[in-house]
This record gives structure tokens, sequence and C-alpha cells, in this order.
């Protein structure tokens, strides 16, 4: 019996088809493919704002900053008053290398405590003044488990 040209015809269709089909991604591989992306961006947005931050201020045991109140730089998911209040038990006293760890430590918390992970840190600046300033590189949120 001989195909005909019918035949040849649903036969092409039917095996074009099945080798050009692509299974579908499901629901929860689009949703991590989407949330990646997110983060790649988020990322990329926040890599030109690192290089343009002041160098980090060196201090060393000798290091004595006493600073009636705090200026921040950077931050914007907490406020300045909020950042203010973390800072007021290291306003007016000599603060040495250990404190200025602590007080960078304190402001890092805080944004813990909202959810957030970040960066504090001294820029280089003059320590004659009365005003301390830190900076703060905020980021976005870490990842919770399960998601």
């Amino acid at each position: 019996m001989r195909p005909t040209p019918y035949t040849l015809a649903a036969w092409a269709l039917l095996f074009g088809a099945s080798a050009g089909a692509q299974t579908m991604p499901d629901a929860g591989t689009l949703m991590r493919q989407s949330e990646q992306m997110f983060k790649q961006s988020q990322q990329q947005r926040i890599q030109p704002q690192r290089a343009s931050l002041p160098p980090e201020m060196v201090v060393d045991e000798t290091t004595v900053v006493t600073a009636q109140r705090f200026q921040f730089m950077g931050n914007q998911l907490l406020t300045t008053g909020q950042l203010q209040a973390v800072a007021l038990p290291f306003a007016n006293r000599p603060l040495k290398q250990q404190d200025l760890q602590q007080l960078t430590y304190a402001v890092s918390q805080a944004y813990r405590q909202a959810g957030w992970l970040v960066q504090a840190y001294i820029p280089r600046q003059p320590l004659t003044g009365m005003v301390l300033t830190l900076q703060v590189i905020e980021s976005i949120p870490p990842s919770k488990p399960g998601q």
C-alpha cells in the first residue's frame, strides 16, 4: 500500500509538531527565575553607588573621637531620627577604636531588627569637629527561608 499525499502531510505535521514542542516551565521555576532577575537588577543598581562612596577611615588604638552628634549618609530605610537614637549612647564621650566599631555595629543591628542587612562604616573625615559622619550602605532585604 502506497502512502497518499494526505497521509504524508499528516505524518509530517505529527512528527514536526512533536519535534518542535517544548515543555512549559512550571510556576515555581518561573517565580525563581523572576526573583533571580530582580535580585540581579537590584545588585546592578547598587554597584555604581558603591564605587562612588567615600573610603573608610583608618582607625587604630590611638584614635579618639568625641562627637556631640552624628550625621548619617545613605540612609533611606531608617530615618535620621531613628539612627540618632541608636547613636545617642555614643555622643559626648571619648570614643576609641572599639567604641567606633560598636557604634557601626549598633547602626547595622537597628537595620537588622527592621529586616534589612546593611553595612555601616565611618568614612574618612577630619576628626576635629563636633559631628561624626557615618556611611550606611543599604541593600536588598535578605531572603526568608523557604522562598
